[in-house]
């Protein structure tokens, strides 16, 4: 599906929408969807603004899906032309879905007669750096909705996304921006050559299993180093997006500078993708809970130095994310500003007591610093906090 076609669908282009992200297991009939739902052949499934019906949330399931992003159940009373006007992705929905198309049918061909055709990667690496140049100004809010079978597809996408947008906060030219963009798609190529019932076994592998699948890196930089049109620097993401800052990584147990800086970049949004993204034995973790685990990791898995750059443009409370503050009072986070992303402002729903706002005050924690967010809740306590219906303050 092209762009121009898929442009069609995206009515809510350029502004924010409020948005719940949910476990498919969660649906239920009347939720509105907040997101268009694409296939992996970038086939439209379901376009935002639909009222869920049982069958088409069990269609939903049929494709695998393991979450979905629905209208915010507590955003109907909220005037967001004045809170919000326009809140920019890294890269547009049509964007991204675009390219998880172009490099399933490219990994799929490779995998049909082993030879990879290299033109539509480049193609697509360009036009993700269009866009991330384009929306310097994101910060990293959403994961990308992906099914089950083609969460590698999706998961090249996004390390690219995310790994170009950390290159221009490094400052780096266009050049090197194509070498690191090229790489970062290409970093898991090695995959195509692991046996699908370990690539897409739904849980833990085994010590021999890992072993096996380890083996990916050095498969990655074979393939792309025969490869005229592939930079070697771009090959060599393949190869060392697994080693770690402090020498414990592989395939060759490299540490520190001895790491390319490109590879440094890619495996620390190699991590942030996979940590937050759903899979089929567990939910993705949420922001906050992956930004401690990242920030944690600095010095022995990543370059402290880059990783606190990534760290910066991640919306730790992202937009619409319900939270509890220490007064006791709950939430929604309607502004996050780069590099005070722990200090959001929010919209107070429900007081104190427990009783729901029909305007609440907002609050800017950047300015209120003894107030602080003392709990976020998960897509399932939100449904719960939503049923339970509270009185109505007077």
């Amino acid at each position: 599906m092209s762009v121009e076609i898929m442009d069609k669908y995206y009515s809510t282009r350029g502004k924010w929408t409020p948005m719940q992200k949910i476990a498919a297991t969660n649906l239920q009939p009347g939720m509105v969807l907040a997101r268009n739902i694409f296939s992996i052949d970038g086939v439209l499934l379901l376009s935002a603004g639909t009222l869920l019906t049982t069958p088409q949330i069990d269609r939903l399931r049929q494709f695998n899906l393991t979450s979905v992003y629905i209208k915010n159940p507590f955003t109907d009373s909220i005037d967001y032309s004045e809170i919000i006007e326009t809140i920019p992705e890294i890269v547009r929905e049509e964007t991204r879905v675009q390219a998880v198309q172009i490099v399933h049918s490219a990994f799929e061909n490779f995998a049909a007669n082993r030879k990879l055709d290299t033109q539509p990667f480049k193609e697509t690496a360009d036009f993700i750096i269009d866009e991330v140049i384009k929306n310097r100004g994101a910060m990293i809010h959403l994961t990308d909705i992906r099914a089950r079978d083609g969460y590698t597809f999706g998961h090249s996408v996004n390390v690219c996304v995310l790994a170009t947008f950390t290159g221009m906060q490094l400052g780096y030219n266009l050049l090197q921006l194509k070498e690191l963009s090229l790489g970062a798609l290409l970093h898991d190529t090695g995959k195509m050559l692991i046996p699908n019932e370990i690539l897409n076994k739904p849980g833990p592998l085994t010590a021999n299993e890992r072993k096996i699948m380890e083996q990916h890196a050095e498969f990655g930089f074979d393939i792309l180093r025969h490869q005229s049109e592939i930079p070697l620097v771009s090959a060599h993401i393949a190869f060392q997006h697994h080693e770690k800052f402090d020498g414990t990584g592989y395939a060759r147990s490299l540490g520190g500078a001895n790491i390319h800086e490109y590879a440094r970049i890619v495996a620390i949004a190699d991590v942030y993708d996979a940590i937050t993204s759903d899979r089929p034995y567990k939910e993705g973790t949420l922001p906050h809970e992956a930004y401690e685990l990242m920030l944690s990791l600095s010095n022995t898995h990543f370059d402290p130095r880059i990783l606190k750059i990534f760290l910066d443009q991640i919306a730790v409370y992202p937009l619409d994310s319900i939270v509890k503050i220490n007064t006791g009072e709950i939430a929604l986070v309607v502004k996050v500003t780069p590099g005070l992303q722990t200090r959001p402002t929010v919209k107070i729903l429900f007081d104190a007591r427990g009783c729901r706002l029909q305007d609440g005050p907002e609050v800017d924690l950047a300015k209120h610093l003894t107030v602080f967010i003392d709990k976020i809740f998960s897509p399932v306590q939100v449904l719960e906090l939503e049923m339970l219906q509270p009185k109505q303050a007077d």
